[in-house]
């Protein structure tokens, strides 16, 4: 038997609460979906401004937003690793390379290089050239990384990697490979991301 309530049953006050709820549910959704579609909208504009085509300026804003954003912006940054548009010289400069013959040919950087530093330069830094075969990330890894560890803080992703790093130097210990140098260098960047962490 169903109580009444000024003149409605227990069971409409319920229905009408629980459609509130719902509506309520719905519109936040609405809400949160459009401030994430806006937000996307931003990396994928400041992702277009690093090419080559663009002035300095656009191109320094552009680079401030995707690191502001931190890891935020790694899904859009992800999804343009296979990106062949030329970046801007004022992101990376072009490199000389020389094929299995010999011959010297000028690599202009693509915008999916250019992403890809970005997120590594966010999580492991711009190391000296002596030091960056300890790199953790490279473009053939850093989706399956990400995928795995994208519930992760940025200080978190960050202590991870250089504590990988640095074991993976210390490993050589005794052996031809073995750099002190690149041990100490290593033991220092994970000293100062865990500060960074506190």
């Amino acid at each position: 038997m169903a109580i009444v309530i000024r003149g409605r049953t227990e069971c409409s006050v319920c229905s009408e609460v629980i459609l509130i709820l719902f509506v309520a549910c719905f519109v936040f959704a609405i809400s949160v979906r459009a401030q994430s579609s806006e937000m996307n909208q931003s990396y994928e504009t400041a992702i277009a401004s690093l090419s080559k085509n663009s002035e300095r300026s656009r191109v320094a804003s552009a680079i401030a937003v995707l690191e502001s954003a931190g890891t935020k912006a790694f899904p859009a940054l992800l999804a343009h690793l296979e990106d062949t548009t030329k970046a801007s010289s004022t992101f990376q400069r072009a490199v000389m390379e020389i094929d299995a013959s010999g011959n010297a040919t000028l690599h202009h950087p693509t915008i999916g290089e250019a992403c890809f530093d970005l997120i590594q330069n966010q999580v492991e830094g711009n190391w000296p050239k002596a030091y960056r075969q300890y790199y953790v990330l490279s473009p053939g890894n850093v989706v399956s990384w990400w995928q795995s560890r994208k519930d992760k803080s940025l200080p978190e992703l960050q202590i991870e990697t250089a504590r990988a790093s640095l074991a993976q130097a210390r490993q050589h210990r005794g052996q031809p490979q073995y750099s002190a140098d690149a041990v100490r260098f290593l033991e220092a960047h994970l000293k100062e991301v865990s500060g960074a962490k506190k």
